[in-house]
């Protein structure tokens, strides 16, 4: 396509300026993710606050609480003469590297 058939360029439109903050300090929405945990304080007025060290805090459990001993065997019957369960194991491989894995084990009673 020669150049004088192209199209004329459309007239460049400015954007009005946008600046965040300055939409706050207007009066506008409150934007922010995270609100502040501390309230504003009067003008001449000192304001402190902290977190609650006891928001996040776990209890100790009641001595009713009993746990058993480790996870149940994670396995299932696939006839009367076989199985298939899932199992983690660590070995040692040479120059003392540690090899964790998930192993998939099939067994079959013969």
């Amino acid at each position: 396509m020669p150049l004088a058939d192209l199209p004329a360029q459309p007239p460049a439109i400015e954007a009005p300026a946008f600046d965040l903050a300055q939409l706050a300090q207007d009066g506008g929405p409150d934007l922010r993710v995270v609100k502040p945990r501390c309230p504003v304080g009067r003008a001449g007025e000192i304001v402190v606050c902290a977190q609650n060290p006891e928001k996040e805090r776990l209890r100790p459990l009641p001595d009713m609480y009993e746990t058993e001993e480790g996870l149940p065997r994670a396995e299932v019957g696939l006839g009367e003469n076989s199985s298939l369960g899932v199992e983690l194991e660590s070995a040692t491989l040479g120059g003392g590297q540690v090899s964790n894995r998930a192993m998939v084990r099939y067994k079959l009673k013969f």
